[in-house]
């Protein structure tokens, strides 16, 4: 067991959920819009604006001072997540395999409420996860302080979407959307009483899943060349490119085109059986004993410096929909 580690995101290769996303839309009007909003915007935050020191994943803070004003509780968020767990096809059976021949660690940009959720449905120790920790109940928000957040709140829902052409460059409504939203989250919000609860809030995504690999690989005396980390966006980019450039094997598992375009290999599969298959001839052989091409249970396997990655991609994005949801499949 000891030297190698198998380190997998949470929603996409373990589950079909979007976790935020969906309590947005449960708990806030045309929530999953607005949400899909600020995850655009946070993609253009650190993809198009390159933000230095940005963290990918902010859109799980962004949204916090929103649902602390629909009242969210903690056992709200618990019950709703516990509720909507869907895991992927394969897993139950590719965990059971891969526990056989070396450790799973989880790292997710996923809210706790959702991580312990799926861990008590697939009988996982918290002890092996690293996630996005808060708790609705540590604040309480004052009547004038939920009038103002849910007046801005209407107000973003009127807002165009956020896009930008090959070149980087915003249409004048998507420029103006990304204008009224910084203003807001980089010079309202920070003064709001909110803040000081949901500011040191730190989304497990972007540097922060790399620095969770560094971890785990520190702790139990790891070589990053026996490291798999498979994971599915953008919040997974720094952990592929530090799994990657040291060796060790990265996984994009039916990723979009950020994780394509980072992750040494790319399963497309709707089940994720073919996990199990990957990690055992790692375990065996390393990345020549990985087999290409068709695989078990429909799935497909690419290396990226030997793939048409144009022709991945679309194929992987197409089965993230399809698998996922048009709305969730869409998200950064």
């Amino acid at each position: 067991m000891a030297g190698h580690a198998y380190i997998t995101d949470c929603e996409g290769p373990v589950s079909k959920n979007d976790n935020a996303y969906e309590i947005a839309e449960a708990f806030l009007p045309e929530g999953g819009r607005f949400f899909a909003l600020l995850s655009k915007f946070d993609d253009y935050l650190g993809d198009i604006e390159k933000t230095a020191g940005y963290r990918y994943g902010s859109t799980l803070k962004y949204v916090l001072p929103f649902l602390k004003a629909a009242g969210l509780t903690d056992r709200e968020a618990t019950e709703f997540s516990t509720g909507h767990v869907t895991i992927m096809n394969g897993v139950r059976g590719a965990f059971g395999r891969i526990e056989k021949a070396m450790p799973i660690y989880m790292v997710s940009t996923s809210y706790v409420h959702y991580v312990e959720a799926v861990c008590r449905y697939l009988d996982l120790s918290m002890d092996s996860v690293y996630c996005t920790r808060l708790s609705f109940d540590g604040y309480r928000m004052g009547d004038e302080e939920k009038r103002t957040v849910t007046a801005y709140f209407r107000r973003f829902l009127d807002l165009p979407p956020i896009s930008w052409d090959d070149a980087s460059g915003l249409d004048d409504a998507s420029a103006g959307a990304v204008r009224v939203l910084k203003d807001f989250f980089f010079s309202v919000l920070p003064s709001m009483p909110v803040w000081r609860w949901a500011g040191p809030v730190l989304p497990i995504g972007g540097e922060g899943k790399a620095q969770a690999v560094t971890h785990i690989v520190t702790r139990g005396a790891i070589p990053m060349r026996d490291v798999i980390y498979v994971g599915d966006s953008v919040t997974d980019v720094a952990a592929f490119e530090l799994v990657r450039t040291e060796g060790g094997l990265s996984v994009s598992f039916n990723g979009n085109r950020y994780a394509i375009m980072s992750a040494e290999y790319s399963v497309v599969a709707r089940s994720a059986s073919v996990l199990g298959t990957i990690a055992e001839a790692f375990r065996e052989g390393g990345k020549g004993r990985i087999r290409t091409g068709d695989q078990e249970d429909g799935a497909q396997v690419f290396r990226r410096d030997a793939a048409d990655l144009a022709y991945v991609t679309a194929l992987s994005e197409k089965t993230r929909k399809e698998v996922r949801g048009q709305a969730i499949g869409e998200l950064g």
